[in-house]
């Protein structure tokens, strides 16, 4: 009987510890926040593949190893929160404790004795235990879900973060892209200009030193063809970086749609206020910093341990007792300045807390109004070059009717042509200044998401989101 019962509490014992951990539940976790509660993208691209800016965004979101780090640590702060509201629970454990000693000489002499000490004992008891501090636990629960959510708006921070930096390099390859077919267009004409330079100066007409600054342009223009022809690979392998990819090959279209408003920074600063997840970080700080205090002031007061024990089999005297419990109260009456200098260091990281939350907000403003601004000239840039453009494809309309006359030469055609590609070139370079202009201030109004689906307008609700 006593066997069985043994086997019985070792079976009880193994369920009760037992436990699975689900991981693939727990990366849900912290994926349900970065892809909005929605199923992240198929990830499935080639690297011949045309990319627009949402699927590149997207592939980051899904496969940048970084952002899934910060995601781990939001989920820690979430099992440190769990652990906290495990103060409040009790505590069962089994112990099964077995000891064997050898008979003493006086145990050997007086039986009473050696009932009272056997050589073999077992014990088998079944304990629960329970603390009680509501004073310094409740506060340290509170700053735990604080603590929480200072990781989540991080997360979310990391996320708007990455997806800036991928826009940026997007936006980067495409201009590098179209400088470097206008720079093997103007190749091109400095290779005639040159060609036409040396037949003026074997005929007298050109100096040397007119070739030689026209060897000169060449060279610059062949190095320029270079460093762009460069920055297209660099960008387009941090790119591929960035979102998780090997290789980057394919064309990349711009899907960004860029209203034309009147930006009001008072608006935007609202909306940064409920959704800029630094800011966001900084309040939660500030309450946690609030929890913590109340924690260290908690521990003046007295505490409660709890203890009630079951004995499913007891052979040490008394053999006879079935349970037992025990009640303790602590209360604090010296603590050698401890729990004093606590609640010094509590106070300092508040004020220290709020005051990071101070300036977190007028950074907020900062952003706001150089995004605005940059969006603005970005504007007056972009209504000066499109006049360039109008004027420079108005020259090389005219180059073209002078050589088709047969009143210019093909030398002047293509230059006027590779001036109208410089003004074109010009225009797409502030054009792509605008779209990351624009990204930037949806990251600093604290709504860019992978889906680009919030569009800030100018209207009563500030912003509108596409999502279904």
């Amino acid at each position: 009987m006593k066997r069985f019962r043994w086997r019985w509490a070792l079976v009880l014992a193994l369920m009760i510890s037992g436990c699975a951990v689900k991981q693939d539940k727990d990366v849900r976790i912290y994926r349900d926040v970065l892809d909005s509660g929605k199923s992240g993208p198929a990830v499935s691209f080639h690297p011949e593949d045309p990319l627009t800016l949402k699927a590149a965004l997207g592939l980051a979101n899904a496969q940048n190893e970084q952002l899934a780090m910060s995601g781990e640590n939001y989920l820690q702060a979430l099992i440190d929160k769990d652990r906290a509201l495990a103060a409040f629970l009790p505590a069962i454990h089994f112990d099964a404790i077995f000891m064997h000693q050898k008979k003493t000489a006086l145990a050997a002499d007086n039986p009473l004795i050696a009932a009272l000490a056997p050589e073999t004992t077992a014990d088998m008891p079944l304990a629960g235990d329970m603390d009680l501090h509501p004073f310094r636990d409740i506060p340290a629960l509170q700053s735990a879900g604080s603590s929480a959510k200072i990781q989540q708006a991080k997360l979310l921070d990391h996320q708007a973060i990455l997806l800036l930096d991928v826009a940026g390099l997007y936006f980067q390859v495409m201009r590098s892209e179209k400088q470097v077919q206008v720079l093997r267009h103007s190749l091109e004409v400095d290779r005639r200009r040159l060609g036409d330079i040396r037949m003026k100066e074997a005929s007298g007409v050109a100096r040397p030193v007119d070739v030689a600054l026209c060897e000169a342009q060449l060279a610059k223009t062949r190095n320029m063809l270079i460093a762009a022809q460069d920055d297209v690979k660099n960008s387009r392998a941090m790119l591929a970086f960035l979102i998780g990819v090997p290789e980057l090959s394919g064309p990349l279209v711009n899907g960004l749609t860029v209203p034309s408003t009147d930006w009001r920074t008072d608006a935007l600063l609202e909306m940064a206020d409920k959704n800029r997840q630094d800011l966001i970080v900084e309040q939660e700080r500030v309450k946690a910093a609030a929890n913590a205090l109340e924690a260290a002031w908690g521990e003046y007061f007295p505490s409660v341990s709890l203890n009630l024990t079951r004995y499913l089999s007891r052979d040490t005297a008394p053999s006879d007792v079935d349970w037992t419990s025990l009640i303790q109260v602590h209360v604090p009456i010296f603590s050698a300045g401890l729990i004093h200098a606590d609640v010094r260091t509590a106070y300092s990281r508040l004020r220290q807390a709020r005051l990071a939350e101070s300036y977190a907000r007028r950074q907020v403003l900062k952003d706001l109004r150089l995004a605005v601004e940059n969006i603005q000239g970005d504007d007056q840039q972009m209504n000066q070059l499109r006049v360039q453009v109008a004027a420079a494809r108005e020259g090389a309309r005219q180059a073209e009717a002078a050589f088709n006359a047969g009143l210019g030469t093909h030398l002047e055609k293509l230059i006027a042509q590779d001036a109208l590609l410089s003004a074109e070139l010009d225009l797409s370079t502030a054009r792509y200044n605008r779209n990351i202009d624009y990204v930037r201030l949806l990251r600093v109004t604290g709504v860019l998401n992978p889906e680009l689906s919030v569009t800030l307008s100018s209207d009563e609700n500030n912003f509108h989101d596409t999502r279904k």
